[in-house]
């Protein structure tokens, strides 16, 4: 096992169907490998102060979020053990930096050997007006990223066994 093989995939999960389709990628393309499977979340006051609300809610408690974005992790993560990866949940609460900063940070503390996110397949115009996590992770990174597009009507009709993936 090369060095490189030792360490973790890292996948972003949302609880999406093209985050689930990115780990039974992951499971088929790399049976067997330990992975960590990732929810970013956002605390409350972060959301209101964007809104222009953080005065009123400087005393709401984000146990329960937190609370509920842990189960989500868990979630992918028993997801990517039936997809056949080794897999553990981390929640990581996001900043101003967003969710990008967040992913790539998760990437270098675990030293991943490789980034998988979902697509979900906005136009250029929908990118650029809501952002885009893949697009910010491919153009950041300093290590490998597979990004799985979203599944055509053809791929949620077959079998999973029928869809074929590259090899790395």
């Amino acid at each position: 096992m090369s060095a490189s093989e030792s360490h973790p995939i890292l996948i972003g999960y949302d609880g999406s169907p093209g985050a689930l389709l990115a780990i039974q990628t992951a499971g088929a393309m790399f049976p067997g490998r330990k992975a960590v499977v990732l929810h970013v979340w956002s605390p409350f006051a972060l959301i209101a102060s964007s809104y222009g609300a953080l005065g009123a809610m400087l005393t709401y408690d984000d146990t329960e979020l937190r609370k509920a974005a842990m189960e989500l992790a868990e979630r992918g993560a028993a997801a990517a053990t039936t997809a056949g990866l080794a897999a553990t949940a981390e929640a990581a609460e996001t900043t101003y930096a967003g969710t990008t900063h967040d992913i790539l940070e998760a990437a270098d503390k675990h030293h991943a050997a490789l980034i998988v996110l979902g697509a979900r397949g906005l136009s250029t115009f929908k990118a650029l007006a809501l952002g885009s996590v893949s697009h910010g992770v491919v153009q950041h990174a300093m290590r490998p990223v597979l990004i799985v597009p979203p599944a055509t009507a053809h791929e949620t009709t077959s079998e999973p066994g029928e869809r074929t993936h590259a090899t790395v």
